[in-house]
């Protein structure tokens, strides 16, 4: 049987031979009858349409037990390679694990670490805004390891300006904190240098030419916390007229 072309939307179902659809059955039902009406009882008709639909309806769930059966094995693949992934990892972490308990706790020891913070002699006061007189302390740290050679290593770093020369209630100048993720842009090292620098502009100018820097460094590697003071003289700027 040739496949009749059909328009946009159509289907198309192809017929072995021996079957029959709907339309020709009736047709050949009424010609028997020699052309005259006929009545089907509703329970025929509904019999005959279920038999010409059937293969359709059964395409139909094939189709879609195929896509299910698609989504599914993508599924599979997606968990497949997920496993992969966290059994790699496990490995590795396992491996760490092992290689930190041959090491032993005093592996730290061995390690380049901190043992002590200095302040660099250049450590004083600076002039921002090229007015008369000094407005910012700057302040150079060098972390060193226990053969005195400096480090740049990470950690989060409070810096705190005291003028002793006042009460014991306002001895604070300013502080200022400086954390571990910036402190990276605060490193320079180069050919005789190595250090970290901050610059700390106060709010209140101080009333007397002596300030105490105080800096604390926490070490991320061990935990530990450094401190370091030093006394640097700054340039006041001049008293206004009429005092």
């Amino acid at each position: 049987m040739t496949p009749r072309t059909v328009g946009k939307g159509q289907c198309v179902r192809y017929r072995p031979p021996g079957r029959f659809s709907l339309r020709h059955l009736v047709s050949t039902f009424m010609k028997e009858r020699g052309g005259k009406g006929v009545v089907i009882f509703p329970a025929v008709l509904a019999v005959l349409i279920c038999l010409t639909g059937c293969e359709l309806s059964d395409r139909q769930r094939e189709l879609a037990l195929e896509r299910q059966c698609d989504v599914a094995e993508e599924k599979v693949r997606q968990l497949t390679e997920e496993v992969e992934k966290l059994s790699g990892d496990l490995k590795h972490r396992e491996e760490q694990i092992e290689t930190l308990q041959k090491l032993g706790e005093k592996r730290l020891e061995n390690l380049f670490s901190v043992e002590e913070i200095k302040l660099g002699r250049h450590s004083g006061g600076i002039d921002l805004d090229k007015k008369p007189g000094q407005d910012a302390i700057k302040v150079f740290l060098l972390p060193r390891d226990k053969s005195g050679c400096v480090l740049k290593v990470a950690g989060d770093v409070k810096i705190q300006l005291f003028d002793l020369a006042q009460p014991k209630d306002k001895t604070l100048l300013d502080e200022f904190f400086f954390p571990v993720k910036d402190i990276g842009e605060h490193w320079s090292g180069s050919f005789m240098t190595y250090h970290y620098s901050f610059v700390c502009q106060w709010k209140t100018p101080p009333e007397h030419d002596e300030i105490t820097i105080r800096a604390t460094f926490t070490d991320y590697l061990t935990g530990k916390t450094f401190t370091a003071q030093k006394l640097c003289k700054i340039k006041l700027p001049p008293p206004k007229a009429g005092k």
